[in-house]
């Protein structure tokens, strides 16, 4: 029996030897098309605001959908309401795109909010327990609380921050598949 040691070390070597693919001028082409892309939506956010609205609406469709899948294998009432509140909030998102996208800083900006106050009430709880890593949970939390309010006071901040998000995620994302690719990787 191999020790505790031992099988860490198996394991990372299994990650660390991983072979490499091939060279392929696809990753390339997607990389650019990535930086292409994000900087597309940084300078034009609100057609990145009203895709990302669509693909929203489409993701509660598939969602409503899934969830009447496991209703008719389940019969949970609960998994029949999930489905049709879905369906419809994912119809209502397609037929008022421009309604979702303006909502969608709102939408966020309470989800910071839920986020921020469960941080805190952990930093709290781990204070209590003496974890030393309590002030990263807790002032965390406070940050998020300042972001929600900053949104809710201003809603154009979240609208921009999603989209230079987006932005950034697509440029960071190309550059490293033009990295791999440079690399043969």
């Amino acid at each position: 029996m191999l020790n505790k040691n031992t099988e860490i070390e198996s394991d990372l070597n299994i990650l660390t030897n991983l072979p490499c693919a091939k060279r392929s001028i696809w990753l390339l082409l997607l990389g650019a098309l990535l930086v292409l892309s994000g900087v597309y939506v940084i300078f034009n956010p609100i057609t990145a605001l009203l895709a990302s609205a669509m693909f929203i609406g489409l993701v509660f469709i598939l969602l409503g959908a899934g969830y009447l899948l496991v209703f008719r294998e389940s019969n949970s009432y609960m998994m029949l309401a999930l489905g049709i509140l879905d369906l419809v909030i994912g119809v209502l998102f397609l037929a008022n795109i421009g309604i979702t996208a303006v909502s969608m800083p709102i939408v966020f900006a309470l989800w910071t909010l839920f986020n921020g106050i469960t941080e805190i009430v952990m930093g709290i709880e781990m204070k209590q327990s003496h974890d030393k890593n309590w002030p990263i949970l807790f002032w965390g939390g406070i940050g998020g609380l300042i972001f929600s309010f900053l949104i809710f006071a201003y809603p154009i901040i979240g609208t921009v921050m999603i989209t230079a998000l987006i932005g950034i995620y697509l440029i960071v994302y190309g550059i490293l598949e033009i990295v791999r690719y440079l690399r043969g990787c």
